[in-house]
């Protein structure tokens, strides 16, 4: 692979991963109050574990991403 696809596949890689990152976040400020009313309103349960560690840790991942040990191939082409 050359050079210029290279840097071409890594710009893009950055621009969906930002996005999909946008979208996430989007995602939890639209939904959060709906979120307090339904979800934190009842008894912890195993539906109720499963659904903060969908929600939550995919968050928690993306960030790891853009600010791990990787960041700087997000970051770069800035």
């Amino acid at each position: 692979m050359s050079t210029i696809a290279q840097k071409s596949a890594s710009a893009a890689s950055a621009h969906l991963a930002i996005a999909s990152f946008t979208l996430v976040v989007y995602d939890h400020i639209i939904t959060f109050s709906q979120e307090v009313t339904f979800f934190w309103s009842g008894p912890w349960s195993a539906s109720r574990i499963l659904y903060l560690s969908i929600r939550y840790l995919a968050l928690t991942q993306m960030i790891i991403v853009f600010y791990g040990p990787s960041a700087r191939i997000y970051v770069s082409w800035l």
